[in-house]
């Protein structure tokens, strides 16, 4: 099946809160994570809300790499969406390291899958086509924990 592109969603439980709770250490998380993984960084945008929590974003060439931070959960929750050639699994493992995450759990989506059910090169999957919208993935539908 070809796809325009891979979105990653990934779930970091059991972090460091003080990890969480300061915009440039994940700020450079981020960055390094996005280096890791072989993307190339464009700019990247982070901010603080009060009284915790950081929300930020690393776009890079092939898209973006995003988090959003529960410092008092000790939750983050990171999307890396790809349209490139990247290691996003190299990503994830230095996101949580850094987060220092006691459990993470990822699954992968396809987005613009082409050619669904014999439509043909260029045709997107979408109503009539037979796949189910609004559906995501999870266990055993291509979830992954560790």
């Amino acid at each position: 099946m070809n796809s325009l592109g891979r979105h990653i969603l990934a779930e970091f439980y059991e972090c460091d809160p003080a990890m969480l709770n300061d915009p440039a250490a994940i700020e450079q998380a981020m960055n390094e994570a996005a280096e890791v993984s072989g993307a190339t960084i464009v700019q990247s945008v982070f901010h603080m809300f009060s009284p915790y929590g950081v929300s930020g974003v690393v776009v890079v060439a092939e898209s973006h790499l995003a988090v959003h931070t529960w410092p008092e959960y000790g939750f983050a929750a990171v999307d890396f969406f790809t349209c490139g050639e990247v290691d996003a699994g190299a990503a994830i493992r230095r996101l949580e390291e850094r987060f220092g995450a006691g459990r993470v759990t990822s699954r992968e989506i396809e987005r613009g899958v082409l050619g669904v059910f014999g439509q043909g090169p260029g045709a997107l999957a979408g109503p009539g086509s037979g796949e189910r919208a609004g559906v995501l993935a999870g266990p055993g539908n291509g979830e992954e924990t560790r």
